[in-house]
């Protein structure tokens, strides 16, 4: 019996209000994952009464766990206990409104005027129909049509002197009662508009409907063998949150460095405003596990009494029961837990032996390192809605060196490309996303940074360079009988050439292509490559070119197919 009455009055707090007294919090602070968000809030200074008592955060965001909810004391108290609480709110009627003696006799005389209104142009309308049937039985009279043919030639001008006289009466009648109605009409409209604005006045005033809603408070339970004062810290984590990395890669000219921008497009839904929080931006994902993986046991076996591995994954870190089962513990409750760890093993090792630098003067935030993962301490504090946009800042500058040269492929495009390698870019913690190119201030394409994807070098192209231009035709094509077989020999020949219109130097990267097969009855020879490097899986041609300003530079290449005659090839 206790007990029941024990929860009954913890469920009773929890529902409809608290005993401790209420403190006042701010959001100070965010870390943002890149799933997630570590949020900290502090209170102001609050005295703390002596012994054991309850204080009350209120309005807290909606998608806090109590396992992810901690309080840190600052002061000569102890924290015993926090726990997330909700209040229900029911749902509450609007009050009623005092409308002020003046608008409300000014209603009831407009809807008294409307009244009689309504009434007199009721009487009116009868009156008009009243004429209406009058004019009609004298039109209709025996008298006007025998047209007096029974009557003495007097009679009958009497006759025809009352009916004009008496058309004569029902025509004013009508005239001045349809004066009256449309003067009524007008004041009845008035009366209406009036009225309307007024009632919508007096409806605007009252108080909607509040439907109803759950509130969420954090109550921490203090101790302190005296009264003191102090403050409250408490932080938990949220899932609605996170950041999206994406970069700015500038050049100014192919002598100057290239300069990366470190952008983050930061988000949050978690049902309460950041107002000038501090934000440090994490590449930790709390997706993977944190479980420490095991090898557990291998064991051996004739392949004939065991099953063949089964594929379990089309991703490169997991391929085969096999290669899973070495990770898999009894600390894991599922292989795909296992997965998930080795997963992360695999994903962390591209941050090993990391060395983060910037720009001083430049960069937007401080860089830590932590383990594999990194931390951006954005140095301005931030404003965010919790209603899920996207706020775009800068995190870094960096400045890196870059080898510029000119790439052409003449069979596809007639004009050279400005590209540029970056080498140990491993050094600037990047993030898959999407980077912006921009060369001398002018956008010239976009491209995706994937590092699990890149090699050593990080390659871009910077757009088209119109000074740079080629022509490509074919020179020559000749075909013969290789001796006595029916087999016949074609030759090609094809000229390249190129131009440095620009004022400077360049180095040039020039490509063509010339087929292969897989067929070992037809045979494709280089006759001439003119120096040019051979790539026999593709066929693609290569030469290296250092041209000078205003240089023309011609290429010849040949090459011959040898297939059987009455067997075309294409």
């Amino acid at each position: 019996m206790k007990s029941i009455l024990i929860l009954a009055i913890a469920l009773l707090t929890s529902s409809y209000g608290f005993c401790g007294d209420t403190l006042s919090s701010k959001i100070n602070k965010a870390t943002v994952f890149l799933s997630g968000a570590q949020v900290f809030r502090q209170t102001s200074t609050v005295p703390v009464k002596k012994g054991v008592n309850e204080v009350v955060i209120k309005d807290v965001s909606p998608y806090i766990t109590q396992q992810q909810l901690q309080a840190t004391a600052v002061g000569n108290f102890l924290i015993l206990d926090v726990q997330l609480q909700t209040q229900y709110v029911p749902p509450s009627n609007f009050q009623a409104v005092i409308v002020p003696a003046k608008t409300q006799r000014e209603i009831t005389r407009l809807e008294d005027s409307i009244l009689f209104l309504t009434f007199e142009l009721e009487r009116i309308n009868e009156k008009l129909n009243n004429l209406a049937s009058e004019k009609s039985m004298i039109m209709q009279s025996q008298l006007i049509k025998s047209g007096g043919t029974s009557d003495t030639l007097p009679e009958f001008k009497e006759i025809v002197t009352f009916y004009r006289a008496k058309l004569d009466d029902i025509n004013e009648l009508v005239v001045a009662w349809k004066k009256k109605k449309h003067k009524a009409g007008i004041r009845d409209a008035k009366h209406k508009v009036r009225l309307q604005e007024l009632r919508t006045y007096v409806q605007k005033s009252k108080q909607p409907n509040k439907p109803a809603k759950t509130r969420y408070h954090i109550v921490v339970t203090t101790y302190s063998d005296y009264s003191t004062s102090g403050k409250i810290k408490v932080n938990y984590f949220i899932n609605n949150a996170g950041w999206i990395p994406a970069y700015d890669l500038r050049a100014n000219s192919t002598t100057e460095p290239i300069n990366i921008t470190y952008k983050a497009h930061v988000f949050q839904n978690s049902g309460e405003d950041w107002d000038n929080v501090k934000l440090i931006l994490s590449t930790y994902d709390r997706t993977f596990s944190a479980v420490k993986p095991t090898a557990g046991v291998w064991r051996l076996d004739y392949t004939i009494n065991k099953p063949k591995p089964r594929p379990i994954s089309n991703r490169g870190d997991v391929t085969n029961e096999i290669s899973n089962e070495m990770y898999y513990s009894q600390n894991m409750s599922s292989p795909v837990e296992a997965m998930s760890a080795q997963r992360e093993m695999q994903s962390n090792s591209k941050y090993k032996n990391v060395s983060l630098t910037y720009v001083p003067g430049q960069s937007l935030s401080n860089i830590n390192q932590n383990f594999s993962n990194v931390e951006f301490e954005v140095r301005l504090p931030y404003s965010i809605k919790a209603d899920g946009s996207q706020k775009l800042m800068v995190v870094m500058n960096q400045k890196v060196d870059a080898k510029f040269y000119h790439y052409m492929l003449p069979r596809m495009n007639k004009y050279g490309f400005l590209q540029a390698k970056i080498g140990d870019w491993e050094n600037l913690s990047l993030l898959p996303g999407k980077a912006n190119i921009y060369f001398k201030q002018t956008i010239v394409g976009s491209t995706m940074i994937d590092p699990s994807a890149m090699s050593d070098t990080m390659e871009l192209t910077l757009g088209r360079d119109q000074g740079i231009v080629s022509t490509r035709k074919k020179i020559s094509e000749e075909e013969r009988k290789v001796g006595l077989s029916k087999r016949i020999l074609k030759e090609y020949t094809f000229e390249i050439e190129v131009r440095n219109n620009t004022r400077s130097a360049v180095d040039l990267t020039l490509e063509d292509l010339i087929p292969v097969t897989k067929n070992e009855d037809i045979k494709i020879k280089m006759v001439n490559g003119n120096g040019a490097y051979l790539n026999d899986t593709n066929g693609m041609l290569t030469w290296k070119l250092k041209m000078k300003a205003g240089e023309k530079q011609i290429i010849r290449f040949t090459y011959s197919i040898e297939h059987e005659k009455d067997k075309p090839v294409s």
